[in-house]
């Protein structure tokens, strides 16, 4: 289709020749067309772009006679309604700018008509970039690895929701959900498998939801689902029942079979909270609660949650200025070999709130975690510890935790080394205790520092051995001065064969490892007896000494006034008098 047909269209036949034969080397297609249909021209870009030579027989056919014969079968829109259209808006406004989709294809279009009887069409191929764009926009909306909705879909969505509850005056619920210990899958396992655990999730997920329910992922392992249906709440429950069953079922991961469970948390629009940001905090809350239950299981929010996220935000507030009021304190805790001897203490931190009282770790420590303050509070427990000991006629050892956040601070082992300089105590009276935790995110990096403390002459203790899941392969890699049996098994001593059997290996493991073993949490004089017969070194628990200030044990650490007579407390434990050296 190179030559034209005159008709009136140009009286200068060479001068049109020039003009098609500079158009058929342009990379944009131009075709032009009585309005009728008939072919005048089309340069070579356009020939290609429509494959013309399988669509025009002849030069006197229409758009009529070629939609008829099925050779615009591929157009995604009717080709006569299309061709209509564009005659009509050309004869009223002279131009067009369209998108037309043929086959695979996205072809932008550009036409304009050209004395009155002629179209000009300029076409450009834009699949490409059409797509692009498209798969952009998509992923600024959706999660690439589970395909969900994300965090910015979600406010949206439910942004929208809202509104149009509050108009028609209807329930609806949130539910927010994340994997119970999915940070162990990562440490353990890699992230590949994470993600594999994560799009797996997804997948089931999107099984057990109804069509008009939105999931979204927010972010790492947190989820969550707006669940629109009639009949709430119980339209919900029954949701997270199924989510919770089919999650139940294993999850193939390189070979290996897992089983994760998902902590549940619901809230219900709009008792449960008006606007969004309300909506969202209280389903969390309600996953919070789920956790601290058991895990593995769902809860619905109710008003006292609401009291405890307000009372634990006040808390976390309070806890910014506790050191700089002086309302931190440290307890200790004697540690005793079996034998009776008084060897050392084990620093606990409290806090002494001026409304609230004493309040214990397992309240505000997680407090601290979380807003990164255990960093701060941890090296003043350092220090204060440090000092307290150097302070002692006794040479009594002292422990004290290390968090796993604090652990990680690249400070650790100078902040360690300026204590024992600052306060001139003897690093081999400072055992610190690390737990497993601190081994699992960066092995090699752990190890590093962990040896940087065993250069400064520290021992170190693993603590709360047999909770984690690999201390074995820890115990191999690293010469820990001491393995604390966590009071979770020391309880059960004498009423539980299985909790006996398990201290016992632990305490086999000690010895073949030549590794001193302190056993916590001991409170009965049947627990000590079966712990000696055992033959478990060292204890620890409120049967030798509960933890208070120091000065109730002025009398172990010699700082009583006649500290040179053998020091016995009312248990019949002691302290075997030594140098007074620091």
């Amino acid at each position: 289709m190179t030559t034209a047909k005159t008709r009136g269209f140009a009286n200068d036949r060479a001068m049109l020749q020039a003009v098609m034969a500079a158009m058929d080397n342009l990379p944009v297609a131009v075709g032009i067309f009585e309005l009728e249909g008939r072919p005048l021209y089309a340069n070579r870009r356009f020939q290609e772009l429509h494959d013309l030579d399988s669509r025009w027989h002849n030069e006197d056919e229409t758009f009529a006679d070629v939609v008829a014969d099925g050779r615009m079968a591929d157009w995604k829109e009717d080709p006569i309604a299309y061709f209509e259209r564009l005659i009509r808006k050309l004869l009223e406004e002279g131009s067009s700018v369209t998108q037309v989709e043929i086959g695979d294809k996205i072809i932008d279009v550009q036409d304009v008509l050209l004395d009155g009887k002629y179209l000009l069409s300029t076409q450009q191929d834009i699949t490409a970039r059409v797509t692009a764009e498209q798969r952009v926009s998509y992923l600024a909306h959706h999660d690439p690895l589970t395909d969900l909705p994300n965090r910015m879909r979600f406010a949206a969505e439910l942004a929208k929701l809202i509104a149009e509850s509050r108009v028609l005056r209807r329930q609806f619920g949130v539910m927010s959900f994340d994997v119970d210990r999915f940070k162990d899958i990562n440490d353990v396992f890699g992230h590949a498998a994470g993600d594999t655990v994560l799009a797996e999730l997804a997948r089931r997920l999107k099984s057990v939801i109804d069509e008009d329910d939105v999931a979204a992922r927010l972010g790492g392992d947190e989820f969550t689902v707006i669940s629109v249906g009639d009949d709430q709440p119980e339209t919900m429950t029954r949701l997270a029942e199924r989510l919770t069953r089919v999650m139940e079922e294993e999850i193939e991961v390189d070979g290996r079979s897992l089983r994760v469970s998902l902590s549940i948390g619901i809230a219900m629009f709009p008792q449960d909270g008006a606007d969004a940001a309300t909506l969202l905090a209280n389903s969390d809350a309600a996953l919070y609660r789920a956790k601290a239950e058991g895990r593995g299981r769902f809860c619905a929010f109710n008003s006292r949650m609401d009291r405890r996220m307000h009372d634990r935000r006040v808390l976390q507030q309070d806890l910014r200025h506790a050191i700089k009021r002086g309302e931190l304190m440290l307890h200790y805790q004697p540690q005793a070999a079996v034998t009776g001897e008084i060897f050392g203490f084990e620093a606990l931190l409290r806090w002494h709130h001026p409304t609230r009282g004493l309040i214990t770790p397992d309240e505000f420590v997680p407090l601290a975690e979380e807003s990164g303050q255990i960093v701060e509070i941890g090296r003043w427990v350092l220090n204060e510890a440090g000092r307290e000991a150097a302070s002692w006629p006794n040479r009594l050892k002292i422990a004290i935790n290390i968090s796993p956040i604090q652990f990680r601070q690249d400070s650790l082992v100078s902040d360690v080394h300026t204590m024992l300089l600052e306060t001139g105590l003897s690093a081999d009276r400072l055992e610190l205790e690390v737990t497993e935790g601190v081994l699992v995110q960066d092995f090699a990096r752990a190890l590093q520092i962990l040896r940087g403390l065993k250069a400064l002459g520290v021992r170190i203790a693993m603590d709360d051995f047999g909770t984690g899941y690999s201390s074995l392969s820890y115990l191999q890699s690293f010469p820990f001065d001491t393995i604390k049996i966590d009071r979770s098994f020391t309880s059960k001593l004498v009423a539980d064969s299985s909790a006996d059997e398990i201290v016992r290996a632990v305490i086999g493991l000690g010895r073949g490892l030549n590794i001193p073993i302190v056993a916590e949490g001991v409170e009965t004089e049947e627990q000590r007896a079966f712990l000696e017969d055992a033959q478990c070194q060292n204890l620890q628990g409120h049967l030798i000494g509960r933890a208070g200030p120091i000065a109730q044990y002025a009398g172990l650490t010699g700082a009583e006034d006649n500290p040179s007579l053998p020091q016995i407390d009312t248990d019949g434990f002691h302290v075997k008098q030594t140098s007074r050296r620091r």
